[in-house]
């Protein structure tokens, strides 16, 4: 049901204008889905050269961007011409973060908020939201629940990174300016697994968010204690990599169908799962998306490569052609019509399982507790040895200090939720696991199904 601002309206609703301006966003994404591939990326650019010409002008990091790549003006810049644009890497956001901040944007796009990386790349970093970037990314939210038919007046269960349980009275930004909702129940991801469950199952929510990684371990907790959630239409999972047979496995355990999204901090939801298929639509109307070769040439369907985003929206803090350090697979067109392009497959964010002494199994964060101790790092890998006993490798420009590894111990203490012993030594770099991704966590005493 569409809220209505109006007392006495009820139907049609009139909203209010928050309400009003998300409906008419969602007016132009249902027909823009539809349009071609070419025209697609013929609005991209209109939209791509508009952003490229103000970081020019605005952004220190971009001054010389223009000259690099061999042109004189943003009007020039077509798909062929973009991919001589120089790569932005993740160390460039950690080193030159003043650098990439619009000196100037117009006023019109709103305060700028601070989001921090969650920490399942293993590099923390903070990026800068404009409010009309974050409008987008809420959009494509809403445009998720849209596709797959949710019931919104269902009670929705959220398993998110630092949230306290709470109860709320909708869903979240996505849905509250414009529609009536069920309640949410919040619980935060770092919750036992056995008291998740007990949560689950008393909540009796329509729908779940969760991490797949949590799932996984959730989904094994119930097979084991014969304990189910009953009401359960669907899981919504992001953030990570899905394991394959992830999605059967919850049909089997419980009963449910399961989407998945592709997101990032950086820049909300790249891609939704196809309402018809099992793939990935990138959302093209808030981001332009690469997938290359290591020579920088474009992948044809069916080949994997490097992902490189670039973000449509963002005047407070432009991200071009950013490296976001994962690996899909490109596809084809979709049989559902959409001119959005595919991707098939992601090679990217997996996380483990933490387990403390009295067995309590959960999902640990270090990303907060890596910035609350103000240590400068890169790049870290923590691995538990023991329920109490942690090593850490970092990357730095230079050794830690004593000081430091105090202020750290304390803070990954107080995230784990017990006193930890901490082992840290420097490293040049943090290996990939065999798959290709980077670990910024990983056990060696949890023993849930892998």
């Amino acid at each position: 049901m569409l809220l209505s601002a109006v007392p006495g309206l009820a139907w049609p609703a009139l909203p209010a204008p928050p309400g009003a301006a998300m409906l008419a966003m969602q007016f132009q994404l249902e027909r823009s889905q539809w349009w071609p591939a070419s025209t697609v990326v013929e609005h991209q650019f209109r939209q791509l050269r508009h952003v490229a010409g103000h970081a020019v002008a605005n952004v220190p990091f971009y001054r010389d961007f223009l000259r690099r790549c061999g042109l004189s003006s943003v009007r020039e810049l077509t798909p062929a011409s973009y991919s001589r644009w120089p790569i932005l890497r993740r160390r460039d956001i950690q080193d030159r973060q003043i650098d990439l901040q619009a000196v100037h944007y117009p006023g019109s796009h709103g305060a700028a908020s601070v989001h921090f990386t969650s920490g399942s790349t293993a590099m923390p970093m903070r990026v800068l939201y404009s409010e009309t970037a974050q409008f987008f990314a809420v959009a494509i939210a809403l445009r998720d629940h849209l596709w797959h038919r949710r019931r919104l007046m269902d009670k929705l269960g959220a398993i998110r990174w630092l949230s306290p349980e709470s109860r709320q009275p909708g869903w979240g930004p996505s849905t509250n300016a414009c529609f009536a909702t069920g309640p949410a129940a919040v619980i935060d991801v770092r919750t036992d697994v056995d008291a998740q469950l007990q949560w689950l199952v008393a909540e009796r929510p329509g729908y779940l968010v969760t991490t797949p990684s949590n799932l996984r371990a959730l989904l094994a907790h119930s097979v084991e204690r014969d304990l189910r959630p009953y009401g359960l239409k669907a899981v919504m999972t992001y953030s990570e990599v899905l394991p394959e047979g992830l999605r059967q496995a919850v049909r089997d355990a419980w009963g449910a169908a399961l989407t998945d999204s592709y997101s990032c901090t950086e820049f909300g939801t790249l891609a939704l799962q196809c309402p018809a298929t099992a793939h990935y639509h990138l959302q093209s109307e808030n981001v332009y998306v690469e997938i290359l070769r290591d020579d920088g040439s474009a992948c044809d369907p069916g080949e994997a490569g490097r992902v490189v985003v670039t973000g449509l929206h963002n005047f407070a803090m432009p991200l071009l052609r950013y490296e976001l350090g994962d690996m899909a697979q490109a596809g084809a067109a979709c049989s559902c019509g959409r001119g959005l392009p595919v991707i098939t497959r992601i090679a990217g964010r997996v996380r483990n399982m933490a387990r403390d002494a009295r067995g309590r199994l959960f999902q640990p964060a270090f990303d907060p507790a890596i910035e609350r101790a103000g240590v400068p790092v890169r790049q870290y890998q923590f691995v538990q040895e023991a329920p109490a006993a942690l090593r850490m490798a970092y990357v730095m420009d230079r050794e830690m200090t004593e000081e430091e590894r105090a202020r750290l111990c304390e803070a990954v203490s107080r995230q784990m939720g017990y006193g930890v012993s901490l082992a840290v030594h420097r490293a040049d770099a943090i290996p990939r696991s065999p798959g290709g991704k980077f670990e910024g966590f990983v056990s060696r005493i949890a023993d849930e199904p892998q």
